[in-house]
């Protein structure tokens, strides 16, 4: 399938579509053995929790979020205890304090952003974050790819509200219909992209309750998006 007409731009969300949780960070934090497979799984689990949260409670940020996200992570890996994943857990938080642990870049990244610049789009990124997306983007060495980079910790602006993506979109000095955008979360990114009248792309298995373009992993973009007719 292929983009429609006219998109010239491609906005991308940062935690869990260009880079995720680095799992061996966390599992030393928390003083748990470490396996790539059993910790994607926790993952995923963790962030079908999230989102039920977000249904339930869809002013939520995500600050409020990450105490969710981080327990259920800990009882996938079989942290039984409560007063254990709460211990556990403040280990992680002091971590991510440190160093974001949101440092593992998306694989392909590099490669399918490249491409996309090679075939004429401005590239961007519109994040939910702490201040420290850019940093996190240059330690994963796809920051040179983006055109703008906007966090919504230092605009005062959070996904779904229409005006990050609204913002990001003049960043990039198009209209947002002329924009896609790329994220993992059907009511974050998927929502707020379109009521801002962006081309939404859901990557990953999050339940969407609509038909959505949706791919399983980057490099499929390059598949919808085929460069720009006059580049």
């Amino acid at each position: 399938m292929t983009a429609p007409r006219g998109i010239r731009g491609i906005l991308f969300d940062a935690g869990g579509t260009l880079i995720h949780v680095d799992g061996r960070r966390f599992c030393e934090a928390a003083a748990l053995g470490f396996d790539d497979e059993g910790f994607a799984r926790a993952e995923s689990a963790a962030v079908a929790e999230v989102r039920a949260w977000i249904l339930a409670h869809p002013e939520s940020t995500d600050l409020e979020r990450l105490p969710l996200f981080l327990d259920t992570i800990l009882r996938h890996l079989a942290v039984a205890s409560e007063p254990d994943r709460r211990a556990a857990a403040a280990r992680v938080t002091e971590e991510h304090r440190r160093s974001n642990l949101w440092s593992r870049p998306t694989a392909g990244a590099s490669e399918t952003l490249s491409a996309l610049r090679r075939r004429g789009y401005r590239l961007g990124v519109v994040s939910n974050a702490d201040g420290r997306v850019r940093a996190l983007l240059e330690t994963a060495q796809v920051a040179s790819f983006f055109d703008c980079i906007l966090d919504s910790a230092e605009i005062g602006l959070e996904k779904p509200d229409r005006r990050i993506f609204l913002a990001a979109a003049e960043k990039l000095g198009m209209p947002a219909e002329s924009c896609a955008y790329v994220g993992d979360i059907y009511e974050i990114d998927i929502l707020g992209a379109k009521r801002a009248g962006l081309y939404p792309v859901l990557i990953g298995d999050c339940p969407a309750e609509e038909p959505v373009e949706r791919i399983s992993e980057l490099k499929e973009l390059l598949g919808i998006f085929s460069g720009l007719a006059n580049h």
